[in-house]
């Protein structure tokens, strides 16, 4: 934030404003990180020493890195990238800086958010606030345009997410977000995969060469830098060309707008699903909506621009960049943290519940709806099932449907209950959910006086020694 109070972008090392979250492991040296640009450059001609799109990985029990006998999971390349942005901005901004704001795509789970939180500490920065991207490039519009009194939808569309938001800002300026969804695996990346692999098959099919082969790897690498060079162009243009030198290949492909357009309408028609269901949670028709937002990159092509102007019945708002809104709203959210005035409400973007019986089968029992306001806490009431029962198993889940098979298992621990215990004893279970949409629960059984706080191990997340324990190996890495 400037001495006006307005949000500025740092540029980064290289001098531009957007990093690329992509990590290289330098082979040349066993503790040096390169993040960015650079590390981009080096996906094709070293893929064993790169990894890239680890947003799309965050909360999943996975190792992915093995290198120099070190494996590496989620929240440690992760926790490179934030490293990364925090050093280059200290140096832009000649003072040391004290803590992040970190945003993340509205659909996050409770284990994603947990994964993102336990990066910012391997990162050794405290995590002052993290906010859904949607919102952040709401806060960004609101305070550009002073608007009031409208229903604001905002289409978000990046390099591998996609995120609805609905939300609405009163006569006052309040901020209160109705609903929220969005899908993974969707986004530009994707939409450079489909014209390389329009282009791989074209020269399979007349040449029969697979370019993927290791010998025609120089190729592979500038196809996918032409690729996304291609769909840059096909915005303006309705035809381009991708030029493939292999041997005694020459190729002039064609690609018109037409067939990119083709090529990427099944994402689009994914989003638009999404789109019908948060207007359903938000209880708003496309009618009601006043203006739409455009974020993330990929927005702007001008099918998915087209496809949601038609949708939704009106153009789409062109008054924010759709590359920085995020990062400036994230800039406005730090400052409103600290204002305790500062009315903003968001809501969480999935079902929070725990397993119960009913007769002799299991099912899914919603505590905390989808779309409810953060924070938030909720209280249900159970019974015990036998006298003298030792025990609950609980298990806590993430989603909106009643088949525990549908849903997703967060964490389970044991209750352990008092001696004596009658059956049909009340149990109290008080699930929360913070600023943060993490989860935090309380089991209560009033007639035997038992209270506690539990706090969840997530399976899908590294526990709190293993953080410790990393956090201290990496604080060894230069990144740069």
């Amino acid at each position: 934030m400037d001495h006006k109070g307005e949000p500025q972008i740092a540029s980064n090392n290289d001098g531009s404003k957007l990093t690329p979250s992509v990590v290289f492991f330098d082979p040349d040296s066993n503790h040096e990180i390169i993040v960015g640009k650079a590390a981009k450059d080096n996906a094709i001609l070293y893929p064993e020493n790169v990894v890239m799109d680890v947003k799309n990985y965050m909360g999943k029990n996975k190792i992915m890195k093995e290198y120099d006998g070190k494996k590496y999971t989620p929240e440690m390349i992760s926790s490179f990238v934030i490293r990364k942005v925090v050093q280059d901005s200290e140096e832009y901004l000649g003072q040391k800086i004290d803590g992040v704001v970190i945003t993340v795509p509205a659909y996050f789970t409770d284990a994603r958010r947990k994964a993102t939180e336990d990066a910012a500490a391997i990162a050794g920065y405290p995590l002052l606030g993290m906010i859904n991207e949607p919102t952040a490039a709401a806060l960004c519009y609101q305070r550009k345009q002073k608007i009031t009194n409208e229903n604001i939808m905002i289409y978000d569309l990046g390099g591998g997410t996609f995120d609805v938001t609905i939300l609405h800002i009163d006569d006052n300026e309040h901020m209160e977000v109705l609903s929220t969804d969005g899908l993974s695996n969707a986004g530009g990346r994707f939409f450079d995969q489909c014209i390389i692999d329009y282009v791989r098959d074209y020269i399979e099919r007349e040449h029969d060469v697979d370019i993927e082969d290791e010998e025609y790897i120089d190729i592979l690498q500038d196809l996918y830098k032409d690729a996304e060079a291609a769909k840059i162009e096909l915005s303006s243009r309705k035809t381009t060309n991708i030029i493939v030198k292999a041997g005694k290949i020459r190729e002039k492909i064609e690609i018109s707008r037409e067939q990119f357009e083709k090529m990427i309408s099944k994402v689009y028609r994914r989003t638009e699903l999404k789109m019908e269901e948060a207007l359903k949670s938000a209880g708003l028709e496309k009618k009601e909506i006043d203006k739409v937002l455009l974020v993330g990159g990929s927005s702007r092509i001008p099918y998915i621009a087209e496809k949601v102007e038609h949708f939704i019945g009106r153009e789409p708002s062109k008054d924010i960049n759709p590359n920085e809104a995020v990062a400036l709203g994230a800039a406005i959210y730090s400052e409103l943290c600290g204002n305790k005035d500062a009315r903003f409400v968001d809501v969480c973007s999935h079902s929070i519940g725990v397993v119960v019986i009913k007769g002799n089968t299991e099912e899914n029992n919603i505590i905390i709806p989808k779309n409810s306001k953060v924070p938030v806490e909720i209280e249900q009431r159970f019974l015990t099932m036998a006298d003298n029962q030792k025990k609950i198993e609980l298990t806590v889940t993430e989603g909106e449907y009643l088949e525990v098979t549908d849903v997703t298992t967060i964490g389970k621990f044991e209750i352990y209950l008092p001696d004596n215990t009658p059956a049909k004893s009340l149990v109290l279970i008080k699930i929360g959910l913070d600023k943060h949409q993490l989860i935090h629960i309380h089991i209560a059984l009033p007639d035997m006086e038992f209270e506690e706080e539990y706090h969840m191990k997530r399976a899908a997340n590294m526990d709190e020694d293993a953080i410790k324990d990393v956090t201290g190996i990496l604080r060894d890495y230069t990144v740069s």
